[in-house]
């Protein structure tokens, strides 16, 4: 975060906040609110190498079956199991236009992973962060969701008013192929500054005749303790028929997990007490918090394809994909602050850094605080499509048109309690942050008091119609292989409703509340970290059954800012939008005899953006609109060198773009009442409608060596050059009829280097000169070297997977390890005025499992674990407040979930 302070005179603070390029302020009466993939025409032929990428038709994928071969090396051998998942990857890899890596499904039903978002991190360049037993943030190259596109089968895909839709949502079971692509090319859909992945579902073409097909099996999390049910099915067929060749797919999907991942804290602020007449820092509080919660995802899809000659092909199309999340997280805070005495205290050698001791707190002085929440989330995403190809031989068009919805609802029930104890024993330099308490019997209600309700609802809601025509003409006889064009619109509204409440500061016995209370279900497994674990809690089930009773006994409390409705919608925090966008592309391929080949396109790009929010100075309300528009061209060029038949080498240059989200362009400001502690001084935050998008020039390398049908070495170098970073800005102005105020909002203000270089093999060991033994076992392996300037969050500089194989007969493993190096925390550092505050994440690995027993051809018994190390994430931190010298504690220790699954996968 930024701080600047400027003299600024206005007419108004209102004017101000919506003065950037394109917006209006408004009353409330006048607010506004491709490619070569022709699917082939039977069975024998569905299946033979594709090389080209683009539209929806095609997937935006070189779509690749199990039981192709790699490209020149002899007549076609039907593999199956890990093999072919290889084989199709490495051939996918080879004959794409773009710098594409993937993970290929070895079967239906079969990625490698429970979630899609942890089959992403075994790719080249990416990192997830795990949390809740699965990986809920995938980075490609060091970079977030924010900063690349997610497609399903080529079309844009989001969940409400967000830009990005999370891998993890995708069940794994229905997915035939994840492919992250790390250039671009004209003819796809924007890509973000880093990237492009796309999720690949099957359709009725690409199976031969009738298939049913499924999963069963259970899943059970070792910290909750719970065995939850899964499962998958899908079915298709095709026919011949009097008028064509047509095909029917129905796949459901169910996906459940109750997770509790357990984490140990220190807070972020150093407190400095005087000790026997010596000052000395430490963290002010230590916490205890169980993110705790059932998850689950109901989805399911469907394909109709119709063929009525071999020139041309019509299809529909449609996904649900539902998230349920019921989460009854809790925390315990022991405040060390403000310590009537302290004792048995030990210091650092040579600090006075306390790394253990006793508080007592004084009698009325802080108490042991705690929250437990009953939230709710849910989440309805529905994508139709419509679209046919025609194929005449030099041309081919493809049309697609497509409508997505999505409703996000979410609303937080928090009970705030205050425990009766005063005394505590911490320790800050064992293996994790720990405290124990003694003296207090945690099952007696009578310890606790209840201290306040918080409330909390939310509802987003997004919609978009996306269309877009794409044509492709070859020629003969000329180095011009071929030219590609086409035409994309879309129309995206997007809609967020927030508001929240509380009321505290009660003290009054627990008893008195309309809710049961049950002891908390503690983490850490067996080990012996952490002395004090658990104590008595409300019930999820109570505090959401009993939501109208809850309000009355505040009420009765005195609660004049509650009543018996749902929270009502924050004027700030809400908002509309409407993004209409137009593009246009031309791209050239090229081939030099076979030798040299490669692409040169441009995409044109408009954005017509309108938000509707408000501004809310000194409590009153004033709607404010933006409408800014802007025109883009994204430029790609790419080489492709055949220097001998297993060897090519890939040169590219790409522009690409990422816009910020709506809630960052949202004109809304919210400024408070003058605080007379600070100069009169008002506070307040916004969205900053002049924002631009993040632009990036890329530049890639890839030698590429396919030494066998199913393996290959690769090594590649990227370099992105990223302008108009957005972070955020505090400026203090001097406003004529408020007087001063201080702003905090997003800006347009770096530019951010990335490079690095990536290496990956990927083999089984089928070769002549070993002993057949040997030639069961396969492995893979992938390095990553990032480097940034400046250093941007998230990013480590060293990444790494190592994949070991078997595969013989019925029988099948593989044992995966991916570690990543230390990063910067998300949101870091943070300038405090007195301190540039720092907070990073340790060096942490995750070890899993997989086999796979066949009892028939189509019945196989399969056992998946993760997480089988159960070693903690740790983060630390690190602070010099008020320009002490530099005080580096562990921030938290983050005990993820180990997840074990035993089920069926059986095919017909």
């Amino acid at each position: 975060m930024r701080l600047k302070t400027v003299a600024l005179c206005s007419t108004a603070l209102i004017a101000a906040a919506a003065s950037a390029a394109g917006a209006q302020t408004s009353a409330p009466a006048s607010s506004a609110t491709s490619s070569d993939q022709t699917p082939a025409a039977n069975p024998a032929t569905a299946s033979q190498p594709q090389t080209d990428t683009g539209t929806p038709a095609d997937r935006s994928s070189p779509t690749v079956a199990p039981s192709d071969e790699v490209a020149g090396e002899g007549s076609d051998v039907v593999v199956t199991g890990y093999r072919a998942s290889l084989r199709s990857a490495a051939s996918l890899k080879r004959n794409a236009p773009q710098v594409v890596d993937a993970v290929v499904a070895e079967d239906i039903g079969k990625l490698p992973d429970l979630a899609v978002s942890d089959t992403a991190a075994r790719i080249p360049g990416v990192q997830v962060i795990r949390v809740g037993g699965e990986a809920n943030r995938v980075l490609i190259r060091g970079l977030p969701e924010t900063f690349f596109n997610t497609l399903y089968n080529g079309r844009e895909i989001f969940t409400a008013e967000r830009r990005q839709v999370a891998l993890q949502d995708f069940p794994s079971a229905g997915i035939a192929a994840l492919e992250v692509f790390k250039t671009a090319t004209a003819d796809q859909v924007e890509p973000g500054v880093i990237g492009l992945t796309n999720v690949r579902s099957r359709r009725p073409f690409d199976i031969e005749g009738f298939q049913i097909a499924g999963n069963a099996w259970g899943l059970h999390t070792a910290e909750s303790g719970s065995v939850t049910p899964n499962g998958n099915l899908l079915i298709s067929d095709r026919w011949q028929t009097g008028i064509g060749e047509i095909g029917v797919l129905v796949n459901a999907s169910y996906t459940e997990l109750r997770y509790l991942d357990s984490e140990p804290s220190n807070t972020d602020f150093i407190a400095s007490p005087t000790i026997n007449g010596v000052p000395v820092r430490l963290p002010d509080i230590q916490r205890l918090y169980y993110r705790s919660g059932d998850r689950t995802r109901p989805s399911g899809n469907a394909a109709f394809q119709w063929r009525p000659n071999d020139k041309l092909e019509f299809y529909a199309e449609g996904l649900y994909q539902g998230f349920r999340n019921s989460v009854d997280d809790t925390e315990a805070q022991v405040p060390l602050y403000g310590g009537a005495s302290y004792s048995n205290i030990v210091l650092r050698p040579g600090t006075n850094l306390v790394s253990s001791g006793t508080v007592v707190q004084a009698a009325g002085g802080p108490r042991l605080f705690s929250f437990r929440g009953g939230t709710s989330n849910q989440t309805d995403t529905y994508q139709y499509a419509i679209g046919g190809i025609y194929d005449s031989g030099p041309l081919r068009l493809t049309a697609d048109v497509a409508r997505t919805t999505s409703t996000f609802t979410g609303s937080t029930e928090s009970i705030d309690r205050e425990f009766g104890i005063n005394g505590y024993t911490v320790n800050f330099d064992n293996e994790t942050p720990q405290f124990s308490i003694s003296g207090f019997n945690a099952a007696d209600p009578s310890q606790y008091t209840f201290l306040g309700l918080f409330e909390e609802a939310q509802q987003s809601k997004g919609q978009d119609w996306q269309a877009r025509i794409d044509g492709q003409y070859k020629f003969d006889g000329s180095f011009l292989s071929s030219l590609q064009f086409g035409l994309r619109y879309t129309d995206r509204n997007a809609q967020r409703y927030y508001g929240n409440r509380y009321f505290g500061g009660q003290n009054v016995p627990v008893t008195q509340a309309p809710i049961d209370y049950v002891p908390v279900q503690p983490g850490f497994g067996t080990t012996d970290i952490q002395p004090f674990r658990t104590f008595l809690a409300p019930t999820y089930e109570s505090i959401r059954a009993n939501i109208l009773n809850l309000r009355r006994f505040v009420i009765g409390l005195g609660a004049s800012n509650y009543s018996l409705a749902n929270v009502a919608p924050d004027a700030f925090s809400s908002y509309t939008a409407n993004e209409k966008t137009y593009a246009a592309y031309g791209q050239l391929n090229y081939n030099f005899n076979d030798v040299v080949d490669g692409t040169v396109g441009v995409r044109a790009l408009r954005s017509e953006t309108e938000v509707d929010g408000n501004a809310i100075i000194a409590g009153v309300v004033t709607p404010v609109s933006t409408g800014p528009k802007r025109t883009v061209y994204l430029p790609n060029a790419s080489l492709r060198w055949h220097i001998v038949t297993p060897l090519q080498l890939r040169l590219s240059y790409t522009q690409t773009q990422t816009r910020p989200d709506f809630s960052q362009i949202n004109p809304a400001i919210n400024v408070g009442s003058p605080d007379p502690q600070n100069n009169n001084l008002r506070i307040g935050s916004g969205g900053n409608p002049a924002l631009k998008p993040y632009r990036s020039d890329n530049y890639d390398a890839s030698l590429e060596y396919y030494f066998s049908r199913n393996g290959f070495a690769a090594v590649a170098a990227f370099q992105r050059d990223i302008r108009d970073f957005i972070e955020t800005e505090t400026t203090q102005y001097t406003d004529p009829m408020f007087g001063l105020v201080q702003v905090s909002r997003p800006i347009n203000v770096s530019k951010v280097k990335i490079r690095g270089i990536e290496g990956q093999i990927s083999t089984f060991f089928d070769f002549d000169f070993l002993p057949m033994f040997l030639r069961s076992f396969g492995f893979q392996a992938n390095y990553t070297y990032i480097d940034q300037t400046p250093q941007v969050p998230l990013i480590s500089k060293h990444t790494y997977n190592i994949v070991g194989l078997f595969e013989n007969g019925p029988v099948s493993a593989r044992v995966t390890y991916n570690k990543r190096s230390r990063f910067l925390d998300d949101g870091f550092p943070q300038d405090r005025g007195n301190d540039i505050f720092y907070q990073y994440g340790r060096p942490t690995g995750t070890l899993d499992l997989s086999t796979n027993l066949n009892f028939t051809k189509n019945t196989t018994l399969f056992f998946d674990a993760t997480n089988l190390t159960g070693k903690p994430m740790e983060y630390d931190f690190s602070s010099a407040r008020d320009g002490a010298p530099r005080a580096e504690y562990v921030r938290f220790l983050r005990f993820t979930e180990q997840t074990f699954s035993v089920g069926l996968r059986f095919r017909h």
